[in-house]
């Protein structure tokens, strides 16, 4: 680099994301799905920022249409199974001081004759109140919670295989643009069409031929907008994931973090078609519940990839009818709720909601952020990385102090763990593991092979991982007083040294002293020395900057 590359820039933040200086009033709620096979529980604390934090999770297997969705008619003791599950769940939500339920009914309660009587007693007996909705509104609400984990990038088939019907939905430019609610659920299908262990050939015929003539539009619509993903939701589709997953032999990697050929994934519902009843029981990657009823919803998602030759990837998401039903919660109560626009991009708003779940030192980490970035812009010709890592660096730079909610001593550690097991919505494994390492080594000691988690990194990226970290590192101690002091930055970076001049509010010295005191890692990591110096920049007395102009000194001393 023969000549200097200089930038200057203003890091006083005018405005941080949640208004920091403000109480958070979240609602708890209960949102219950009450499906054909399962009721499922998701108790939340809603915020006003439009983000939601998971409290806990209640899953009850009732088979509520077991030998009843061809009569159309809950027997007795499923429906008395229903409501031991909905009093189980309602004493749970009671414990956590939940304020407000929403519960919505599917498929075999809106189908049976008495799924009234049901939901009477429902209100009676427990006081809940709920909703029996439509096929077309249960595929809205899957789409909705499946779009807070996925960018709809290319055209996509969203599928949602429950009990008693299945939903389709055809995205398009981030856009549903054909949705249907089609009454082939795999408890409803195996009732309908299997009868032998393991499923004969001649039913996998019958079944094929039921669903090509009920999927003639599913089809049709996907063919016109071009699709060539299918993104699966709720338990039987995660179940082939895992399956799929479990094939490839890479047992310690999320199914919500992989893109499956499609190849693979038809070679692996092969095997659940041809499997026994106990060869299903004893795989570790199908649950014990779905033994009886994942053939059926093989042979399905088998049929679909056969009638689509363009599909090329099969993923799944964590999401699906009840975190829609969240959303929607959060979307009809804007008003009550909302202080500001919510993150459409679904790898920032889960990395803020994770930050305000963990109750996250906001201007502080918005002003590191926002140095660090800037500081990677600068350094930019010196990384050995892509240019996307600066949206690491940034999530990163936000959640970095997240650990202090354990402890102060140890927070950086503690960091690292939090964000490695807060199932970030969106990021790929390896991201995850960046972001949480590069938190990790903001303060405390530099990466060593030695480290268990940076030393099992293959050596590129852990370059990437200690030139991020070395910068997150200055951009700490840039605001070593948590008070946001210093408001602008001028750089040069030249073949031997990064001079930064630093313009502050008040009294400069800790903020400088410390930049350099912890600058061996990146003299270290990119091969220049570090010099900090303060500058003049003139303010009013509120902070507030006065001119954009730093005086020029000399940045080559």
């Amino acid at each position: 680099m023969s000549a200097s590359h200089e930038r200057a820039a203003c890091t006083l933040l005018p405005e941080t994301t949640y208004g920091a200086t403000e109480a958070a009033s979240p609602v708890r709620v209960c949102v219950i799905d009450l499906g054909t096979n399962s009721f499922h529980a998701i108790i939340v604390d809603a915020h006003p920022n439009g983000s939601y934090q998971v409290v806990d999770r209640l899953k009850e297997m009732v088979r509520l249409g077991e030998h009843g969705l061809d009569a159309n008619r809950l027997p007795e003791d499923a429906m008395a199974r229903g409501l031991d599950a909905l009093t189980r769940i309602k004493l749970l939500a009671d414990g956590w001081d939940t304020r407000e339920y929403l519960a919505f009914a599917t498929s075999a309660i809106r189908e049976a004759s008495n799924g009234g009587t049901f939901i009477e007693r429902a209100r009676e007996e427990l006081g809940l109140r709920i909703r029996p909705i439509s096929g077309e509104q249960e595929a809205r609400l899957i789409f909705q919670g499946v779009s807070r984990t996925e960018e709809f990038t290319e055209p996509t088939l969203v599928m949602d295989i429950g009990g008693g019907s299945v939903e389709f939905i055809v995205v398009d430019d981030d856009t549903p643009v054909y949705s249907t609610s089609l009454k082939l659920g795999a408890a409803r299908m195996t009732e309908q069409f299997v009868t032998t262990d393991p499923m004969s050939e001649d039913e996998q015929a019958r079944l094929r031929a039921h669903f090509k003539g009920m999927l003639e539009g599913v089809v049709t619509a996907c063919r016109e907008h071009g699709v060539g993903r299918v993104v699966g939701s709720s338990g039987t589709m995660k179940s082939l994931a895992r399956v799929t997953l479990a094939q490839a032999d890479i047992p310690d990697r999320s199914p919500f973090q992989a893109a499956f050929p499609i190849p693979d994934v038809r070679s692996s519902l092969r095997g659940v078609m041809q499997a026994t009843a106990e060869e299903r029981r004893t795989h570790p990657a199908i649950e014990p519940r779905r033994v009886d009823q994942i053939g059926a919803g093989a042979v399905l998602l088998d049929t679909v990839c056969a009638g689509l030759p363009s599909l090329r990837h099969f993923a799944v998401s964590p999401n699906a009818l009840r975190e829609g039903m969240v959303v929607h919660f959060l979307d009809a109560n804007y008003d009550r709720l909302q202080r500001m626009a919510p993150f459409r991009d679904p790898r920032r708003r889960s990395v803020h909601e994770m930050a305000y779940r963990f109750q996250w030192e906001e201007e502080h980490a918005q002003h590191v952020a926002a140095t660090a970035t800037f500081l990677f812009d600068v350094c930019r010709p010196l990384y050995d990385g892509p240019a996307s890592d600066v949206e690491l660096l940034e999530y990163a730079a936000l959640l970095h102090d997240v650990g202090y909610l354990v402890t102060h001593d140890k927070h950086h550690e503690h960091s690292r763990y939090l964000i490695e097991h807060a199932d970030l919505q969106g990021f790929r494994a390896e991201e995850v593991a960046i972001m949480a390492l590069v938190a990790r080594y903001h303060r405390g000691a530099a990466p060593a092979p030695s480290h268990e988690r940076y030393g099992r990194l293959p050596p590129r990226r852990r370059r990437r991982v200690r030139q991020l970290a070395a910068l997150l590192r200055v951009a700490e101690n840039l605001d070593r007083s948590h008070f946001q002091n210093v408001v602008a930055l001028r750089t040069s970076l030249t073949d031997a040294a990064l001079h930064v001049l630093a313009a502050t509010k008040a009294d400069p010295q800790l903020e400088v002293w410390a930049a350099e005191e912890h600058g061996a890692l990146f003299e270290e990591a990119f091969d220049r020395a570090l010099h900090v110096a303060p500058t003049e920049i003139p303010v009013h007395a509120n902070g507030q900057r006065a001119v954009s102009q730093i005086p020029e000194h000399s940045l080559r001393a």
